[in-house]
C-alpha cells in the first residue's frame, strides 16, 4: 500500500498538484479493495453517496468509536441510545423531511425507533470474503477486530441495501 501511495504522490508532484496524503491512501485502498485494518463502508442511499475507508487497528475496537475514527459521527435515539443509529453525519436531517415513494414525508426526530421505510441498517462482515450480515447488536456494544468490516446503509423501503 505504501508503494501505491508513493506512486500516486509522485504522479501528483509531476503534474504540479500538492498531494493530500490521507486521500491518496484512501484512494489506494479503494482501488485495491484491500484493508489490513477494519473496513468501514457507509451507503447513504437517497441521502448522499457511498463512502468507504480502512481504519488501522491492532485489536478489538468498539463500532461507535471506529465509525467516528473513520469520519462518520452517529447519533442514537432517545429511547434506545446507541443501539439504534438514527443519524450519520447529521443525516437524515432533523429539519428536512425524508420523501419515500408511497409514504407520507417523514421528519426524523430521533425520539424512538425510525420508521421501517427510512432507517439505518447496520451490517458486519466476518472477513473480506464473507457476505454482509445484519449486525446482532448496536454500535454501542458491537466490537470489531482487524480483518472484519462494518457497514451502514440507509434503507428506504423494500429490500434493505447492503453497504456496497
Amino acid at each position: 500500500m505504501k508503494r501505491l501511495a508513493l506512486l500516486a504522490t509522485s504522479l501528483l508532484l509531476l503534474t504540479g498538484c500538492a498531494p493530500a496524503p490521507e486521500l491518496a491512501v484512501k484512494d489506494a485502498y479503494l482501488i485495491r479493495g484491500e484493508c489490513e485494518g477494519i473496513e468501514v463502508v457507509v451507503n447513504f442511499g437517497i441521502l448522499g453517496k457511498r463512502q468507504a475507508t480502512c481504519v488501522e487497528a491492532t485489536g478489538e475496537v468498539n463500532a461507535k468509536e471506529l465509525l467516528a475514527d473513520a469520519g462518520f459521527l452517529t447519533e442514537g435515539t432517545k429511547s434506545y441510545g446507541d443501539q439504534i443509529v438514527c443519524r450519520v453525519n447529521g443525516l437524515p436531517s432533523a429539519t428536512e423531511a425524508i420523501e419515500v415513494e408511497g409514504q407520507e414525508p417523514h421528519l426524523e426526530s430521533c425520539n424512538d425507533m425510525p420508521p421501517a421505510f427510512a432507517y439505518w441498517a447496520l451490517w458486519v462482515k466476518a472477513d473480506a470474503e464473507a457476505k454482509w450480515n445484519y449486525a446482532t447488536e448496536g454500535v454501542g456494544t458491537l466490537n470489531l477486530k482487524p480483518g472484519q468490516s462494518i457497514g451502514l446503509a440507509f434503507s428506504t423501503g423494500g429490500a434493505t441495501p447492503t453497504p456496497n
